[in-house]
């Protein structure tokens, strides 16, 4: 899902997250879909993301997730 978040493919991401894909799935450096979204500019996607739960791996650290 990072990789259609950073390409601004909102379409697949709709489709992953429809078929069960961890909106905010991390990076190994706690990146999450919406951070690639959000630092590409990639607006609707971002939009789409938040929509559906989708939280800033600094906004999950703040959560202690």
């Amino acid at each position: 899902m990072h990789e259609a978040a950073f390409g601004g493919r909102k379409e697949t991401v709709e489709l992953l997250i429809s078929n069960g894909a961890h909106v905010n799935a991390k990076t190994k450096n706690d990146q999450t879909s919406l951070d690639f979204a959000i630092r590409f500019k990639r607006t609707k996607t971002a939009e789409f993301l938040r929509k559906h739960g989708g939280k800033t791996g600094e906004e999950l650290e703040a959560e202690g997730k």
